[in-house]
């Protein structure tokens, strides 16, 4: 089952509960999850426009993987620690093409395990998963 968390519960309140509405629940033909709009890419998304997040992993201490839901898009936050006088707070933003690749690498360098799951990706949107071609460099003698 996936979990939700709005921007707030993560960031400010995270003692909260997830965003959840109970009347989905009484639907067997419907997954639970809350609506969702694409992004349109016209300009870099920011945590600031994200309403909700997709909890990919989450453990103690301010430690989080988390997707942009709505709006969605390629676009992640890795959170690594709460506020304190010592460590202090860790936020990293992940967007556009092979933007999953990198979030599991560095999730995988902060010890965290994230499950990886095949989705359907429409034509139209394939550039995303797709690593930029690499300038063409012209070499003069």
């Amino acid at each position: 089952m996936a979990f939700f968390k709005s921007t707030y519960n993560i960031l400010v309140r995270p003692d909260m509960d997830e965003v959840f509405n109970e009347n989905d629940m009484n639907n067997p033909n419907s997954l639970g999850v809350p609506p969702k709009k694409d992004w349109d890419y016209a300009r870099e998304l920011q945590i600031e426009d994200v309403d909700i997040w997709e909890v990919l992993y989450e453990r103690g201490g301010g430690f989080g993987v988390y997707a942009s839901w709505s709006p969605y898009a390629e676009f992640y936050m890795i959170r690594t620690g709460f506020v304190s006088d010592i460590v202090g707070v860790g936020i990293e933003t992940y967007y556009g093409p092979t933007a999953e690749k990198q979030v599991y690498k560095r999730a995988t360098e902060l010890g965290m395990s994230l499950v990886l799951n095949q989705i359907w990706v429409e034509p139209e949107d394939m550039w995303l998963y797709q690593k930029p071609e690499e300038p063409k460099k012209l070499i003069l003698p």
